[in-house]
């Protein structure tokens, strides 16, 4: 009797995912793996219902690692990660059909793509007030959601389970990595968690603005005076990413605005689409409201480098047999970057140093990465954050080859901690160096040395 039980629940649980089995993706082809998209409701009383996409692995689902991706913003959705960088599909120019991404990170892993907080991408609630939020709450639906979806694929339960992202993943991917070693503390329903990478990951508001303006500094971007001007009249601790502060140092922002000229701010070297209606350096400003709705409109050069593919993409996403196919919710238009979820201004400026030195204490492996050519979140800031944790060094500073046989990058091994450069990459990484991307991630999951 009991082996009958636990067979219709295992047969119930069965039914559940494969409601959620995305038989034929519209505009697809040659797709090798099994993939599946849906919500996960992590709040019954206001009916929070988190999308997500689940692209299992083109090698060994099986017993291959499970990861999570969470993009930035905060507000941004993570299938812009799915499309725009490390996921098994590219939107093709004419908005309808996808090409294979032959440096997917499922080649080596099962990955699933989480649009959090509610109101991002297909992500909403029946309860607007939901749309006020901020890193606690959007850490527990994470936690929640990831809860659920171990019980939904009972068969993923226990393969080794990494949190990764980038941008205001920064904030998200430490806090979440948190939130499940204090479940797994409790003696909750257990999650088989290894570890966790971040990349140009906005951390604490200092670090990562003075590093920004001396970035554009040594890069060229911008002159001496304003550079000057900058470090002389920006509080650096209590702006965003840059915010325009019209008491002290809105004059040299702008002047640095104006000195750069139309340029990506995500990839320095790379050109701006230029039809649409968002150019490069405008993004810049998006980001410098002075209120919390901030967005990031970002932009990936993938394979054969496509400037405008969030233009492609939100065509793709927003077809009604694509919505039909992925199980989203039909009347949501999708956008790249929420405007309405209105996030906590006070969590963006705060520091995540203190929860680095907690997790630093616990038996898991933490991978910083960073593109050398990001003007919005770059390497300069990360370096001076990372110095600021005055972790031993464990390994010295050294170049990493890539599977190409050119440098990939640089990296050091810290006491608990690696960092690693990727070289060329901008503030998307897996999206502006590909190859690159996919060498360091399959290394840092199997252990093997960069």
């Amino acid at each position: 009797m009991r082996a009958a039980i636990i067979l219709a629940v295992l047969l119930a649980v069965t039914l559940v995912a494969a409601d959620d089995e995305i038989l034929k993706l519209p505009g697809a082809s040659n797709v090798n793996f099994k993939q599946y998209a849906g919500y996960i409701n992590v709040n019954n009383e206001t009916g929070r219902n988190l999308f997500y996409w689940f692209t299992e692995s083109q090698n060994k689902p099986s017993s291959d690692p499970v990861v999570l991706w969470l993009n930035g913003g905060p507000g941004c959705s993570s299938l812009g990660g799915l499309f725009e960088e490390l996921g098994p599909f590219i939107p093709n120019p004419d908005g309808k059909t996808l090409s294979n991404n032959p440096y997917s990170w499922n080649k080596v892993a099962n990955i699933i793509f989480l649009e959090s907080p509610s109101g991002v991408g297909f992500s909403y609630s029946t309860n607007t007030s939901d749309y006020t939020v901020g890193d606690v709450r959007t850490a527990n639906d994470s936690y929640n959601f990831l809860l659920q979806f171990f019980q939904k694929y009972p068969q993923f339960s226990n393969n080794p389970f990494w949190v990764t992202g980038e941008s205001y993943g920064g904030h998200y991917v430490p806090n979440l990595s948190a939130r499940i070693l204090l479940g797994n503390s409790e003696n909750k329903q257990q999650i088989n968690f290894k570890g966790f990478m971040a990349g140009n990951a906005w951390t604490w508001a200092p670090y990562d603005n003075y590093g920004a303006a001396f970035d554009w500094w040594s890069h060229a971007l911008i002159s001496d005076e304003t550079f000057q001007g900058l470090n002389d009249t920006c509080d650096f601790f209590n702006i965003g990413p840059l915010t325009y502060d019209p008491q002290a140092c809105a004059k040299y922002q702008q002047d640095a605005s104006n000195e750069m000229g139309n340029i990506d701010i995500y990839q320095i070297y790379a050109d701006v689409c230029l039809s649409s209606a968002h150019s490069g350096h405008q993004l810049l400003k998006h980001l410098a409201q002075s209120d919390s709705k901030l967005s990031v409109f970002a932009k990936a050069q993938t394979m054969g480098y496509q400037p405008c593919v969030d233009t492609y993409l939100t065509s793709y996403l927003n077809i009604p047999e694509v919505k039909a196919a992925i199980h989203a919710e039909p009347s949501i238009n999708w956008v790249g970057c929420s405007s309405v979820v209105n996030y906590s201004y006070t969590d963006l400026l705060s520091s995540m140093l203190p929860v680095y030195q907690s997790l630093l204490t616990k038996d898991i492996k933490i991978l910083v990465y960073s593109g050398d050519v990001d003007g919005i979140v770059p390497i300069t800031g990360t370096r001076l954050w990372l110095n600021a944790l005055n972790l031993q060094t464990t390994e010295t500073w050294r170049p990493w080859v890539g599977s190409s046989g050119q440098v990939g990058g640089y990296t050091v091994g810290y006491d608990g901690l690696t960092f690693v450069s990727i070289r060329g990459a901008g503030h998307l990484v897996p999206g502006t160096q590909p190859e690159r991307a996919l060498d360091f991630f399959s290394r840092f999951l199997a252990g093997t040395p960069f």
